[in-house]
């Protein structure tokens, strides 16, 4: 299938995807390091970083168009926000653990009442790091939504609370990745039972990723001046490559479940400027909006969602090691695609128009503003 047609299978969503540029390439890089890491390479792909920048791209883009909602209305639609987030996400969750759970009972292995109210509650985090049996059929990995939704319920509250104030929101974010660093460094000190789990995966510890993702939109819409300017700089984002390499290679356990994610957060900022700020017609934005990665992008949340599933079947279908073993890995991230890509269609897309009722839509202005300085009430509170 060449590209052209590619892009074509997702021009039915283009209102409601992102229009910022690049966004939709850093995600399909996301789920493509989770997929690759869970297909047998944990110890040379860390899964858990492709989480990580799932994290700081949410925390961007929610940013960025909650900011931009205050621009245009001088307030936030709570209530829209939190409806579009339940369009958004829990039609696929909802399919996903169901189907799951049919096929456990038909096999004789029930699932867990508890995973599944864990899952569906948005409480699989702490289960996984306490009882993880409980998710046995369900799957570990709907942990990281939880620490996402968890993100959602309170954001938007906070970014009005700090606006009626009159405060700037960054310092406030700041100190919120302070609290998070801390409550790693705390654990690690003082629960060494649970600590590696537990900062691995407490919503606590963990949501200083989209924080971080949140803070980089903030210096976005700042002026290009000072701190803000320096790490919109493309240069720097080369220069944090390295260092972001260097985390990989530390093995030292307590900067793993400490600085570690302090580290990899911070060089996600000017990464992730780099990207939605790259030059039109680059390198970067033609291969980061190239028809593959945006079509994998779009698919993301459902691949992974069903990405253990894909790779179950093809387990079953091709048992064995070595180069079986590679083959059905190759066959579960087809089959990981195509269970995807139907419930991206079947499931994601019937919902589209509804979100819009609430009001689910980027500007397409935003993709001209790469370096524009904020305006309003939203650029004084940042």
């Amino acid at each position: 299938m060449n590209a052209p047609r590619l892009a074509c299978l997702f021009m039915a969503d283009q209102r409601t995807s992102s229009t910022i540029p690049g966004l939709d390439g850093l995600r399909a890089i996301s789920i493509l390091i989770v997929m690759i890491s869970h297909a047998g390479l944990q110890g040379l792909v860390p899964g858990v970083f492709g989480v990580t920048v799932f994290f700081a791209i949410s925390g961007y883009l929610i940013t960025r168009l909650l900011l931009d909602e205050v621009d245009r209305t001088g307030t936030i639609a709570i209530g829209s926000f939190y409806v579009r987030r339940m369009l958004r996400l829990y039609p696929p969750l909802i399919a996903y653990v169901a189907v799951m759970a049919l096929v456990g009972y038909a096999a004789g292995e029930a699932v867990d009442p508890l995973g599944a109210a864990s899952a569906l509650l948005y409480f699989a985090n702490y289960v996984n790091i306490f009882t993880p049996h409980r998710l046995d059929g369900i799957g570990g990995h709907l942990w990281s939504l939880a620490v996402e939704e968890h993100f959602y319920a309170f954001y938007p509250l906070l970014l009005l609370a700090v606006l009626a104030a009159g405060r700037r929101l960054a310092p406030a974010l700041l100190a919120l990745c302070a609290v998070s660093l801390a409550a790693r460094i705390g654990v690690s000190a003082f629960w060494p039972a649970v600590s590696v789990d537990y900062t691995g995966m407490a919503t606590e510890c963990r949501i200083e990723g989209i924080l971080a993702g949140a803070l980089a939109a903030i210096v976005y819409r700042s002026p290009a001046a000072g701190l803000p300017g320096l790490l919109r700089d493309p240069r720097v984002a080369l220069l944090a490559l390295p260092v972001l390499a260097l985390t990989f290679l530390i093995r030292d356990p307590w900067f793993r479940q400490t600085l570690r994610y302090s580290v990899q957060e911070i060089t996600l900022v000017p990464i992730i400027l780099a990207v939605v700020s790259a030059r039109s017609g680059g390198l970067v934005q033609r291969v980061m909006n190239s028809a593959p990665l945006v079509a994998t992008g779009k698919l993301s949340y459902s691949l992974y969602l069903w990405h253990f599933a894909g790779y179950e079947i093809a387990l079953g279908l091709v048992p064995g090691g070595g180069w079986r073993l590679a083959m059905a890995y190759a066959l579960g991230i087809g089959l990981a695609f195509a269970i995807a890509f139907a419930s991206y269609r079947l499931v994601e897309q019937p919902f589209f128009a509804l979100r819009r009722r609430f009001g689910s839509h980027v500007r397409p202005a935003l993709e001209d503003e790469a370096g524009a300085q904020a305006s309003g009430q939203a650029a004084r509170s940042a």
